[in-house]
């Protein structure tokens, strides 16, 4: 009989899923200054409205919909894994937390992580992005940009998955080796929540304010 899937065994196929999908999204036209891991910020005529709509105007403006709101909240959502997820590592390296109630809890939520980050890709790739370029050409750059930043964060993804997968096996084959993994787990994790994060807030700084000054029903998103 086949053995049953593992928590690993899913993770494993979710990552390989996101692996194809970012390896097929890598751009190389992009200025060497602001390719993700060495910007702070959208330069200026990148994030072409945000002076006009800066973020303290965000919250309660009248064309903050229902599908700006649902978009800025998974960003949240995928911060607030981030930091979890490098938080737990750093726990379990401080010996707080015991590697078999660790494996359980973070095995299942780093590969829902990862499919979640997966989809939400995918949807403004195929759907949001494109319509967005359509309806104000201004915004096709910034694109672009959002979209090469995958080719960091598919190398972030790949130091990450190597970790995870040598930490699964030490705590289920070897539990001596646990702690010679973790640091390089807890770094990979770190270094992906840093792009993330700068990936979401200039991603953010581009779009919430075009939709602002148009509102969505202007812009066809729904």
């Amino acid at each position: 009989m086949p053995r049953p899937a593992t928590e690993a065994d899913v993770f494993d196929l979710c990552f390989r899923g996101v692996l194809v999908y970012l390896r097929l999204t890598m751009i190389d036209t992009v200025p060497a200054e602001l390719i993700l891991d060495r910007r702070t910020a959208l330069p200026e005529d990148y994030a072409f409205l945000l002076k006009a709509h800066p973020r303290p105007t965000w919250e309660g403006h009248p064309n903050n919909g229902q599908w700006c709101q649902f978009w800025l909240a998974r960003h949240t959502m995928f911060r607030e894994f981030g930091e979890g997820l490098t938080d737990a590592c750093e726990k379990l390296e401080a010996g707080q937390v015991e590697p078999q109630g660790f494996h359980e809890w973070f095995m299942p939520r780093v590969s829902f992580f990862l499919g979640e980050l997966d989809t939400h890709h995918k949807i403004e790739e195929y759907h949001y992005f494109p319509l967005l370029t359509r309806a104000d050409a201004r915004i096709g750059k910034g694109v672009d940009l959002l979209e090469s930043d995958h080719h960091v964060i598919h190398d972030l993804l790949r130091g990450a998955y190597d970790t995870i997968v040598a930490l699964d096996a030490a705590i289920q084959d070897k539990l001596d080796d646990v702690l010679g993994v973790v640091p390089r787990m807890r770094d990979n994790l770190a270094g992906l929540d840093a792009g993330l994060q700068r990936h979401l807030d200039d991603e953010e700084d581009l779009i919430v304010p075009l939709i602002l000054e148009r509102s969505e029903a202007d812009l066809g998103m729904h």
